[in-house]
């Protein structure tokens, strides 16, 4: 008998015991006989289900060893500390750009498309990014959940969040090009670099009126 399984379109993954291989070939088999008791979804493997569980329990037994966060599953770890050795495997194929995560990559990709399937039931905006939704959402219920360690100011997402924070620790990454003054948010930067182009795109509507009144007392020009 042969042993050229070159043709097979089954892998031939080995395993140390025979219940590890019938798990493994329901993989195959798309067999999912173990479900979740509280939300219903199917999994092919037991341990699988056991950690999707954690998800509705809370329990996060899997510790970083370098940062000390938890995770609700070895995977979610393993991936987590590619941000601690600068590893990124995963690369854009439309622009290039790298990430440590998988699902950071897919969500980056959504940028290229336009994709935006989450949407907001308040006011219709849409988001290509579920935690973006969840973010938005605090602009309606006025939720701040982001506090400052240093002085206690709340915001209502975390991107605010740090930015707040590196006026505390005096950092100004962000620099004009034209005179080289530096900001610590991006934002203030494109403010400022509009004074360098002569943009003034905020008027003040009170000027507005008295130069309008004041057209209106010296009355039409002379003919």
């Amino acid at each position: 008998m042969s042993n050229d399984h070159s043709s097979s379109p089954v892998d031939w993954e080995a395993f140390a015991d025979s219940s590890t291989l019938r798990n493994h070939k329901k993989t195959h088999s798309g067999e999912k006989p173990f479900n979740c008791a509280v939300c219903w979804k199917a999994f092919a493997q037991k341990s699988t289900l056991h950690t999707h569980q954690n998800t509705h329990t809370g329990e996060k037994p899997f510790n970083c060893s370098v940062c000390g966060k938890a995770f609700a599953d070895s995977s979610t770890l393993r991936n987590h500390q590619k941000t601690h050795t600068g590893e990124k495997p995963f690369n854009c194929s439309v622009c290039g750009k790298v990430f440590a995560q998988k699902s950071t990559l897919h969500t980056h990709q959504k940028t290229h498309t336009g994709e935006k399937p989450f949407k907001c039931s308040l006011c219709g905006k849409a988001f290509s990014i579920k935690q973006n939704l969840h973010t938005h959402h605090n602009t309606h219920t006025g939720e701040k959940p982001f506090n400052c360690s240093v002085c206690g100011k709340a915001f209502a997402d975390s991107s605010n969040l740090r930015n707040h924070q590196k006026t505390h620790s005096g950092k100004k990454p962000f620099n004009c090009s034209v005179c080289g003054k530096a900001f610590s948010r991006k934002s203030d930067l494109h403010s400022h670099q509009k004074a360098h182009a002569g943009v003034k795109p905020f008027k003040c509507s009170k000027a507005d009126f008295k130069v309008k009144l004041d057209a209106e007392r010296r009355g039409p020009p002379p003919a």
